[in-house]
């Protein structure tokens, strides 16, 4: 089957190489390490260690506050669904950022905290992998492009994030379903 205006064959499957950059440091080497808190991970420290020959790659960061960290959840299949999740039959893996999916990619908007380009460590606060967590990339933060205040999302979402707190930031404006970015604040996995 091909799509519309492509080439592409979606009946046919391509293999990609993705090589980690570095690699994180972080105080919990399995899920079951991590306290089950409100905050969940957004008050932990992690030190991201990148290889030698891409460490000259943080060069410009200085004056970034948050970054976005790509990651492999390469621990994913030890996940399991907590009993009392608040996700409702009808939702399937794509509605939901679980850890567990075909590519277990992560994603983390995290507090720059500091940074070395000589060294290849990077200080971050708030992100969500386990020691040894192969890192793919890193970008900058940037309010304009990644943030979008008017984004919504459906009242089950809203529901588990109001009723857990998450951390000291608010992801919605009171009587609204829209997302409040202004923290750049980032919502766990639902």
């Amino acid at each position: 089957m091909k799509t519309r205006g492509s080439n592409l064959d979606t009946t046919t499957s391509e293999s990609f190489a993705i090589r980690p950059i570095g690699y994180v440091q972080s105080a919990y080497a399995q899920t079951k390490d991590v306290p089950h808190t409100h905050t969940g991970w957004t008050a932990d420290t992690s030190r991201i260690q990148l290889f030698s020959k891409y460490a000259g790659g943080l060069g410009g960061l200085k004056g970034y506050s948050y970054i976005m960290v790509l990651f492999w959840v390469h621990r994913a299949k030890e996940w399991k669904m907590p009993k009392k999740h608040q996700k409702p039959p009808h939702v399937k893996l794509f509605a939901t950022r679980m850890p567990v999916r075909p590519n277990p990619i992560g994603v983390s908007v995290v507090e720059l905290l500091d940074f070395s380009a000589d060294s290849g460590e990077i200080i971050v606060k708030g992100l969500d992998a386990l020691d040894g967590t192969p890192v793919l990339d890193v970008k900058p933060y940037i309010p304009n492009f990644d943030s979008y205040p008017e984004a919504c999302v459906p009242d089950w979402v809203k529901e588990h994030l109001d009723s857990h707190h998450h951390g000291a930031h608010r992801h919605y404006s009171h009587g609204n379903k829209k997302a409040d970015n202004r923290t750049g604040g980032r919502a766990p996995p639902v």
